[in-house]
């Protein structure tokens, strides 16, 4: 499996490759328009990566104020969302957003929160609840939180043969009170050999040779979607 860390460093471009396959079927943006109705909306963002999260939100939104801690991944979402002149990109760690308090009616994370399980592993508990702080912070009464992360990639049910991301599932619905609902972002590919490869410069050989054994031009995957009112 990649290092993370060096992928969002000086891979951005490939992983951008990466995501633009995925959630073919667009249940994402639809869900999210469901949880967060409503037009000309200020969004704070964070874990931005390349914008995959920013291009669903950014038609909807008055103001959006993407970050994430690689500037590498935030060139490319610069670059990105050139057109829409509401969204504005920066570098910043999670729990240290250069936002006015309470100027958000969404504050968003995608794919970001989760890596703490692994790159901190006896303390990812405080850094979620001073993550989802900052996120209260930035956030006007009655406005949303909303945490975007995998629950499997490979697999058709969510968790399915376990998944590190059980016990993050497990804090944020219960100790730190989040409304959750799953759906599929499923990849999808023109060829195998595209999927194996795309997907194994970031998943590992064991996906790729997953994808490769089952044939898969489209490749499940479940993901995570969970909320709270301000």
């Amino acid at each position: 499996m990649a290092d993370y860390r060096d992928v969002y460093a000086h891979h951005a471009e490939r992983y951008d490759a990466l995501v633009s396959h995925e959630d073919h079927a667009g249940n994402l943006a639809r869900v999210l328009a469901e949880i967060a109705p409503g037009v000309a909306l200020d969004i704070v963002e964070t874990g931005a990566g390349t914008g995959r999260v920013s291009r669903i939100l950014a038609p909807r939104a008055r103001s959006l104020r993407a970050f994430d801690a690689a500037p590498a991944m935030i060139a490319v979402a610069t670059s990105r969302l050139a057109e829409w002149s509401q969204a504005t990109f920066g570098v910043a760690s999670h729990d240290a957003l250069p936002v006015e308090d309470a100027s958000a009616d969404l504050a968003i994370e995608g794919w970001a929160f989760g890596h703490a399980l692994s790159w901190n592993p006896t303390g990812w508990r405080d850094d979620l609840r001073r993550h989802v702080g900052e996120l209260d912070r930035v956030t006007r009464a009655g406005g949303l939180l909303v945490l975007v992360e995998t629950q499997g990639t490979g697999v058709e049910t969510p968790f399915a043969e376990g998944h590190s991301l059980e016990p993050f599932h497990a804090f944020v619905t219960t100790e730190l009170g989040f409304a959750h609902r799953s759906i599929r972002t499923d990849y999808a590919f023109a060829t195998v050999d595209e999927a194996a490869e795309t997907l194994g410069f970031f998943f590992g050989e064991r996906m790729s040779t997953r994808v490769r054994e089952r044939a898969w031009t489209i490749v499940p995957e479940c993901t995570g979607i969970y909320w709270r009112t301000r």
